[in-house]
């Protein structure tokens, strides 16, 4: 298979005040240099540097070579930093893999650098756009592999070469778990004043402005922050914090798609609580209700005579997250439940209803009293409804609060052991299996990796079949960006070996359905992506020749078979879409 192929940008200059001695010192001839949503990050990792995963005796793509870590903070913090405004803009840290080959490790001709840093989605395709750099410090030089990645392997210390050419290096991929139009949207939102009708949209903003670069987004648990910051798409747009910055152009990849699950802490199995046995499913209008703060009890989630009256304790995500956005618009921020925006008057709907961002009463972490920013509300029953900030910040928390509900996309190292919390079907529909019943270790068991001696050896195979067809409500497609002018990129091959290592029959690790497999879209509509309303039309697509825009979160699903026929019927290049 051929590798396509991308140029190394140039470096910012906050980037070469940092690493001057190393700039342009070596340029591999090919790289993957990502950063974005950590749904894909351990797939990635295992395209990037396990051997035999595209087919039987083919070596891995970017060598033999790995180093992994998780952020850790301090004066040897790994970041993605935004060069528009470096004295403003907050750099956004991250858990990061890095793979490279023997050329690259000596920095001779051929050599081959890949590497991920783990961030929301949004900051990903921000970090794209404006042409992001990583720092690496040169205090993580001769650190030991933390081997992050479940089945890659224990690595190697981190050499001075590589951390020469990470440092300060530009990042040439993208990765999402929604679309950039979305992405572009969702940051438009953020930063709109609250109940703000957004430009362009029915919508109105949840208040973390100003433009172009916002307040931070807190969590209730920890330090944690959400960064909004806003960026331009659009090639004939100007950069909104800095009009120096020309807007890059990208081409997008699907990768595959993932389900939302909806987990609680099983923990207290009296009756009226989560682990009593009743409380396997929820309804989606029910779950509206409950992530919105509309309902408080536990025993609103299940259809019991006589359950007891306990409070429930749930935790959503930060409106930069592409988890929360592809939670937001396919649950309670949908057309079908949230109604048609342009009649919201002013009135926010969604997670973020009901809250008062300039409210920040709570100074002191885990929050205890009531606060807008961070979110942590308490009612008069007791219940709570909290901000958290991050996928693993979301799972850890649920796993140590009784009786708390929350949501994450599917991974299987994102949910390795937490015996406190189970997942529970929506509207009946299983996730992960066909139903309840084909779950092997019982009804909600979270599906676990074997171990030895504390290391992953081996992972169950999922094909997620009510995802492949559209029955399970809460689903993505995952996609990255690319540059199509760099020449060293290899970014459409990464996709093919992440594909190859998530197949559910010969693959090893299935965190996500490959795109090859689905058998349903979500309709594409019209987006905004640009500061004065302009937007993108919504193409799904599928028919040759034109390219896929607009935004598809809280799309209609509809069956590729049903586009393609639409499309040699009629001549037309979508059916209807189901407007956001």
């Amino acid at each position: 298979m051929k590798k396509s192929q991308l140029v190394v940008g140039a470096m910012s200059i906050a980037a070469t005040l940092a690493c001057a001695s190393n700039l342009m010192a070596y340029t591999p001839a090919e790289t993957f240099y990502a950063a974005g949503s950590s749904a894909q990050f351990n797939t990635f990792a295992l395209a990037a540097g396990a051997p035999n995963i595209y087919s039987a005796g083919v070596p891995a793509l970017c060598g033999t070579h790995h180093w992994s870590k998780k952020n850790p903070g301090g004066s040897t913090s790994i970041t993605l930093n935004d060069p528009r405004n470096p004295g403003s803009i907050v750099p956004e840290g991250g858990n990061i893999w890095i793979v490279w080959n023997d050329a690259a490790a000596s920095q001779t001709s051929g050599g081959v650098i890949c590497y991920y840093l783990s961030v929301d989605s949004i900051v990903g395709v921000r970090g794209y756009q404006a042409k992001g750099t990583i720092s690496l410090p040169a205090g993580l030089v001769g650190v030991a592999d933390s081997n992050i990645v479940p089945l890659l392997g224990a690595g190697e210390a981190l050499p001075a070469n590589i951390q020469s050419v990470v440092n300060g290096s530009v990042l040439n991929v993208g990765v999402t778990d929604i679309r950039p139009e979305d992405a572009k949207f969702a940051t438009m939102r953020a930063l709109t004043a609250y109940g703000t009708q957004i430009t362009g949209r029915g919508f109105t903003g949840v208040g973390y402005g100003p433009f172009p670069i916002g307040t931070s987004i807190q969590s209730s648990q920890s330090s944690a922050t959400a960064n909004p910051v806003d960026f331009a798409i659009v090639p004939s747009d100007t950069d909104p914090v800095n009009s120096s910055f020309p807007v890059r152009t990208y081409i997008d990849a699907s990768v595959g798609a993932s389900p939302i699950l909806v987990f609680a802490n099983q923990s207290n199995t009296g009756n009226g609580h989560f682990g009593d046995g009743h409380y396997t499913n929820v309804n989606r209008f029910v779950l509206a209700n409950v992530v919105t703060g509309n309902l408080r009890h536990i025993r609103d989630l299940a259809d019991v005579a006589g359950e007891a009256d306990a409070p429930i304790h749930v935790f959503i995500r930060e409106p930069l997250s592409g988890t929360y956005n592809t939670m937001d618009f396919t649950v309670p921020n949908s057309r079908e439940i949230g109604g048609d925006p342009s009649f919201a008057n002013g009135v926010v709907i969604g997670q973020e209803a009901n809250i008062t961002p300039s409210n920040t009463g709570c100074t002191v972490k885990p929050c205890t009293v009531e606060s807008g920013n961070p979110l942590y509300h308490i009612f008069s029953n007791g219940a709570t409804r909290a901000r958290v900030v991050g996928t693993g910040e979301m799972i850890s928390t649920v796993s140590a609060t009784s009786d708390a509900i929350g949501y994450a996309f599917w991974g299987y190292s994102a949910f390795q052991g937490k015996p406190n919390i189970k997942y529970m079907t929506v509207d009946g529909v299983d996730p992960l299996y066909s139903g309840p019943a084909s779950n092997p270790n019982g009804v909600g068991f979270i599906p676990q990796c074997a171990t030895s001696g504390g290391v992953v050896t081996s992972c169950p195979l999922l094909n997620f079949p009510n995802v492949v067809n559209g029955t399970y409500p809460i689903w993505s497609k995952l996609r990255l960006l690319y540059d199509p002018s760099d020449a060293t990129n290899i970014a459409t091959t990464m996709v093919s070996y992440a594909q190859a290592a998530a197949n559910p029959i010969t693959g090893i690790v299935t965190d996500f359905v490959p795109a090859p497999l689905l058998q349903v879209f979500r309709s594409h509509f019209a987006q905004v992506v640009t500061d004065s309303g302009a937007g993108y039309g919504g193409n799904n697509g599928f028919k040759s020749g034109v390219p896929e825009t607009g935004g598809d979160m809280g799309g209609a699903v509809y069956t590729v078979q049903s586009e393609l026929d639409y499309i040699n019927d009629t001549g037309g290049l979508q059916q209807t879409d189901q407007k956001q």
